[in-house]
């Protein structure tokens, strides 16, 4: 699994060249969120972008972050928030401590999707919901990542007139593990989370997908960014 130790900066550099994908992301991530999302993890926070702009765009405020980049950790630290250095496979924190665990982008990073959901369920108190956002691996963006990554480039002729304007860095659509929305349903599934919802954007080709940002639509068939919501039982 890819090391984002080198790819802090690009990470954002992506974002601020693909406004109207951010846009419509961050949208997706508010929606699901809700306004008041309670005391909230961020699983794999990164530089702490999106919960930056959260809380500008929307009030929602989270300041708790868990990301295993030092590199990344160190900015989303600078953005504001109390990022400790750690995977998602075994989390430092105590059971029942949160409302909120939120996985936003990075399912695709996580080695073993089941212990990140294990340790989630433990957290989380009763009642608390898991938020696994991400590119689906059947979505349009899955199967292009995954091209890509095959290929090394995004320079194969293979690829003419597929690709949108900005690709992602190629080297982290190569490292990631794109997973199908089933299997993020049934990892959770066998935790014993219930109450299933699920919420969809981009839902146009990667082409189009920056031309404008889109609202998020109920769902999960069509869209190149998906959240699998469910709550742990009282």
């Amino acid at each position: 699994m890819i090391t984002f130790d080198d790819y802090s900066n690009a990470y954002d550099a992506w974002f601020e060249r693909n406004q109207a994908v951010l846009i419509s992301e961050l949208r997706l991530v508010a929606q699901v969120l809700g306004p008041k999302p309670g005391h909230t993890l961020s699983v794999g926070c990164g530089t702490g972008l999106f919960e930056q702009l959260l809380a500008s765009q929307y009030g929602i405020s989270i300041t708790e972050g868990l990301e295993p980049s030092e590199p990344m950790g160190e900015i989303a630290r600078k953005r504001g928030m109390n990022v400790i250095q750690a995977g998602a496979e075994k989390m430092p924190f105590a059971d029942a401590e949160f409302e909120t665990i939120l996985f936003n982008g990075s399912v695709s990073y996580i080695s073993d999707l089941d212990a990140a959901v294990g340790e989630a369920y433990r957290l989380l108190k009763p009642g608390g919901r898991i938020l696994l956002i991400d590119v689906p691996a059947e979505s349009s963006y899955g199967i292009l990542y995954r091209l890509g990554g095959a290929y090394g480039n995004w320079d194969d002729t293979r690829l003419r007139g597929v690709l949108p304007r900005e690709p992602y860095p190629v080297e982290l659509a190569a490292g990631a593990n794109w997973r199908p929305t089933q299997d993020k349903i049934d990892a959770a599934t066998k935790l014993g989370f219930q109450n299933f919802s699920f919420a969809q954007t981009l839902t146009r080709h990667p082409v189009f997908s920056d031309l404008e940002p889109q609202d998020p639509e109920p769902g999960y068939q069509s869209g190149d960014y998906v959240a699998v919501c469910a709550v742990k039982p009282l």
